[in-house]
């Protein structure tokens, strides 16, 4: 898999986890259990920052708009699908060889796409 993509997935992971954290449903629950809530969401947002930084600009910015329009801008293929929009994705895109090697975006709805093995 392309390490640029390979970035771009761990991005959406830790802002997953930092919305996780930021709802206070889930903090008071995780206070209740013993945790730290606060702790882990300060070092998830510096793990956030030293990501993005190693991350270029041009697939940091369109992650920035498709997350903020989606909520998910990376998204895997199932089935031959977009697993964002459903869309049944180009046999071409699919059977590339050189696929895995660069970071692609569904045709329909723009989330980079990435596939399972």
């Amino acid at each position: 898999m392309n390490r640029e993509l390979e970035k771009l997935i761990s991005l959406h992971d830790l802002d997953v986890m930092i919305s996780d954290l930021v709802n206070k449903d889930i903090s008071k629950q995780e206070k209740k259990l013993g945790l730290s809530p606060d702790v882990a969401l300060s070092q998830l947002q510096k793990m956030r920052e030293e990501l993005v930084a190693t991350i270029d600009r041009r697939h940091r910015e369109m992650y920035d708009r498709l997350a903020k329009h989606y909520g998910n801008a990376v998204v895997p293929v199932v089935n031959r699908r977009c697993s964002g929009c459903f869309t049944k994705l180009p046999t071409a895109m699919m059977s590339s060889s050189s696929g895995k090697d660069v970071v692609t975006t569904c045709p329909t709805c723009g989330r980079f796409i990435y596939q399972c093995d």
